[in-house]
């Protein structure tokens, strides 16, 4: 996902790409459905609070950031390689949806 951020707009960067030859896609403004991130932080999300349910009404302290951190590095370390490989698999249906929706939400 290119957002003019200016790691994505440095001379290196843009280098790089012409050199490798991407073609950048015009992306409707605010459209997560487009990003399989969101899906994935979903999943993250489920998983952790699974594992620790006592961090769902847990207080916003330090001792809670920490086990935070490792309660998403254990819930990574659970997430099967397949689950990312089909988040990325859906990228042709993403942005099929979003052309024929013209910009408009989707399924996902």
């Amino acid at each position: 996902m290119h957002d003019n951020v200016s790691g994505h707009t440095a001379r290196v960067v843009k280098a790089l790409r012409e050199e490798l030859q991407v073609q950048l896609m015009i992306w409707p403004p605010y459209s997560p459905d487009l990003n399989p991130i969101e899906n994935l932080w979903a999943l993250m999300k489920a998983e952790i609070y699974r594992l620790h349910p006592e961090l769902t009404h847990a207080e916003d302290t330090v001792a809670t950031q920490h086990t935070l951190v490792l309660a998403a590095m254990e819930a990574w370390d659970n997430l099967e390689e397949r689950v990312l490989k089909n988040l990325c698999d859906t990228m042709p249906n993403r942005i099929t949806a979003i052309i024929t929706a013209e910009g408009w939400y989707t399924k996902y």
